[in-house]
């Protein structure tokens, strides 16, 4: 069996990180952590075959409690942050390289569990403990307007994610259900409600193409989610008119806690999950038809 091998730890935070983003290039990871500080990480030039990794930039002195989520921009200019203190910081790349709070978004009444930029960069979406989730528009760098206050999901919103190419957006969390988001009219709507998780859905991701998406959840459970019909039709009423998504593969058995993250990698198509009981597991797509998965790699 493949095995994944560590090649470097970085050290410098005082808390427990909650999250990690890379830049659109891969040359940048940011980290963020419950210490209130962001860390903007470089590898070192000089050893490319087993890099050391340097923090070039510390975010800090905007955030009052835990950094939970952090995400560059499409462009990678720009880095959203949503903390516990339950404002969004919008950081700008100045001309020295060096990030600066350039505008705070306000407006949950909780805990910001997630943010998530759209593909175009032009739009922002966050998600709280208050049960709802906000989507933004960014008309410069340092205004932004507030488009929508999603509030149907029952209970705590765990995360949000962007549809990689268009401006569909998905967002699950406490209430066990992951719900999908469509605007027209300048209004935005939830167009599906996606049921099957037995407990909390911590973390969802699209594939490459955005007609599927995977969600992780507390039942130690992965599913596999397909959108029905063609690709280029994607009008609200067919929405509507019956649920454009269906579970089409259950990942059960390998982790035996809580499954908290999963990425769907865009380059080479695979899964990544993340759980409590301290594993991460690496999956193989095997047939595309119905997209049968197996895991490749286990490391603890």
């Amino acid at each position: 069996m493949p095995r994944l091998e560590l090649i470097a730890e970085l050290e410098g935070h005082e808390d427990r990180v909650w999250q990690v983003s890379w830049d659109p290039s891969g040359t940048q990871l940011a980290s963020c952590s419950g210490d209130k500080t962001v860390r903007v990480w470089v590898p070192d030039e000089f050893n490319p075959g087993k890099p050391s990794w340097n923090c070039v930039s510390l975010l800090e002195g905007f955030h009052q409690r835990t950094i939970r989520s952090v995400q560059y921009s499409p462009s990678g200019e720009v880095i959203a942050t949503g903390s516990f203190d339950g404002t969004t910081g919008i950081w700008d790349r100045s001309e020295n390289g060096e990030f600066d709070c350039a505008a705070t978004l306000e407006g949950h009444e909780n805990e910001v569990k997630s943010v998530s930029w759209s593909a175009t960069g032009s739009l922002i979406a966050t998600c709280s403990r208050d049960k709802s989730v906000w989507i933004w528009e960014a008309a410069s760098h340092d205004d932004f307007e507030c488009l929508a206050v999603l509030q149907e999901h029952s209970q705590d919103v765990k995360t949000v994610k962007w549809h990689p190419s268009e401006e569909i957006l998905a967002s699950a969390g406490y209430d066990d259900v992951i719900k999908i988001w469509a605007e027209q009219d300048d209004d935005w709507y939830c167009t599906a409600t996606l049921e099957g998780h037995e407990s909390t859905v911590w973390a969802i991701d699209f594939d490459a193409t955005g007609n599927r998406l995977v969600s992780a959840s507390d039942d130690k459970t992965l599913k596999i989610w397909k959108r029905e019909g063609s690709s280029n039709d994607h009008s609200l009423n067919t929405y509507q008119s019956t649920c454009p998504w269906r579970c089409i593969t259950t990942l059960k058995g390998c982790h035996k806690r809580a499954i908290y993250s999963v990425s769907w990698s865009k380059h080479h198509g695979h899964l990544i999950s993340g759980g409590d009981d301290n594993a991460i597991h690496v999956f193989e797509e095997v047939t595309s038809d119905i997209s049968n998965f197996y895991k490749t790699t286990e490391e603890s």
